[in-house]
């Protein structure tokens, strides 16, 4: 006998009577009469170890399993699963989220039929399914390798299929990755998930990166994957370890050489990437970022705005150096005057002081920004400059 159907056996044999009636299965009934050993690890193993290990949250291992299940089709489970979900802290907005998520990425067959079965469950639950229409929040932030990665994404299918490219880098990651109903973490672990259980190396090799970058952990991923054995089977899960062990080693090693260098230059205009819409307005790139190691919390890039270009407003929670080397900027903190930049002016940005900057309307500017971490993060972005601020000085 295996050990697991023999520690459950063992168990109920040592068990008085009335311990054994009080103890509850979650097997179902049918799996107890014809399959007692897969009761027994399910019960034992399953639920009783495994969906209890504190590496990962009871709602990350909701999010995993209900991921796999509308990933391949398994609707008979759904159920059980969306109440146990919903139970553990699932949102019902974040279940509408992941449903809309997945069509892309498993296909809109198995989000369909799994909207039969969530629509079940909300209404046994009295769920107001109306509230799910609310309103529109402001979008997401794009990642930090978006740019990089529409790149890659154009040089990689536009010839052959330029309406792929265009959908992959403007809806997929320009509109969905950037929807509020999932946090962005969130929206990594569903995927990385989604493509364990279809086996899906190339792209979860991609998606893990991404999920690292999403504020995912490695031990959080090597847990959600061993829970995930159970729900997408051995095989796919031990592919998906494997890929996700390469994918760790290869950043550990990279991270190992930065840290080894006493002295790191970074050469003018790498890494070239476009400022994202949704923090700048006008035409801006960002060069040459930085950010510190070994626990330096000392970060930024060079900064270039074409004439009319600037930021929104913003707060920094450590405050903000900015060096100006090329053009003529303005620079704002809320209530008072605008002040003009010039060629080396320095600049300091009091912490938590909501400000903007950027380029005059009519010369373009170039600085160096340097800030903090504080608690993950050096930047919290706000809402545009509206036409009527954006002014120089008096």
């Amino acid at each position: 006998m295996v050990k697991g159907a023999t520690t459950a056996a063992m168990a109920l044999a040592m068990a008085t009577p009335v311990e054994a009636q009080d103890r509850r299965s979650v097997a179902p009934e049918t799996m107890q009469r014809i399959a007692p050993a897969l009761a027994g690890y399910t019960d034992d193993t399953l639920f009783g170890h495994v969906w209890e290990r504190p590496e990962l949250s009871p709602r990350d291992r909701s999010v995993v399993t209900l991921s796999v299940l509308i990933a391949t089709g398994k609707t008979a489970q759904l159920s059980g699963h969306l109440g146990r979900g919903l139970t553990n802290g699932v949102k019902p907005t974040e279940i509408a989220g992941m449903v809309t998520h997945l069509a892309f990425y498993t296909g809109w067959p198995n989000a369909v039929s799994a909207l039969t079965e969530i629509d079940k469950v909300f209404a046994a639950r009295k769920i107001d399914v109306a509230a799910l229409r609310g309103g529109a929040s402001p979008p997401a932030p794009l990642s930090a390798s978006d740019a990089a990665r529409a790149t890659t994404v154009r040089n990689t299918f536009a010839q052959v299929a330029p309406k792929f490219a265009g959908l992959t880098n403007d809806v997929v990651f320009g509109d969905l990755w950037r929807r509020t109903d999932l946090s962005p973490r969130d929206r990594s672990l569903v995927t990385i998930a989604a493509l364990a259980a279809g086996g899906d190396g190339e792209q979860l090799r991609f998606h893990i990166g991404l999920g690292l970058e999403n504020g995912l952990t490695q031990a959080q991923i090597g847990e959600a994957l061993t829970h995930l054995a159970f729900y997408a089977g051995w095989p796919k899960a031990s592919a998906a370890i494997g890929t996700a062990g390469q994918v760790f080693t290869q950043r550990s090693e990279a991270s190992m050489v930065e840290s080894s260098q006493s002295i790191q230059v970074t050469p003018a205009g790498q890494s070239p990437a476009a400022g994202p819409a949704s923090y700048f307005t006008g035409s801006v790139a960002v060069t040459s970022a930085f950010k510190g190691n070994d626990g330096a919390r000392l970060g930024g890039g060079t900064v270039t705005f074409k004439a009319g270009a600037h930021t929104n407003w913003h707060t920094h929670p450590l405050g903000q150096l900015l060096i100006v080397t090329a053009g003529q900027g303005w620079v704002q903190a809320l209530g008072e005057p605008v002040q003009a930049m010039k060629p080396g002016d320095t600049v300091w940005i009091k912490p938590g002081v909501k400000h903007w900057h950027g380029a005059t309307r009519t010369s373009g500017m170039t600085h160096v920004a340097v800030s903090e971490v504080q608690d993950g993060k050096s930047v919290d972005w706000l809402e545009p400059v509206t036409d009527e601020q954006y002014t120089g000085p008096a």
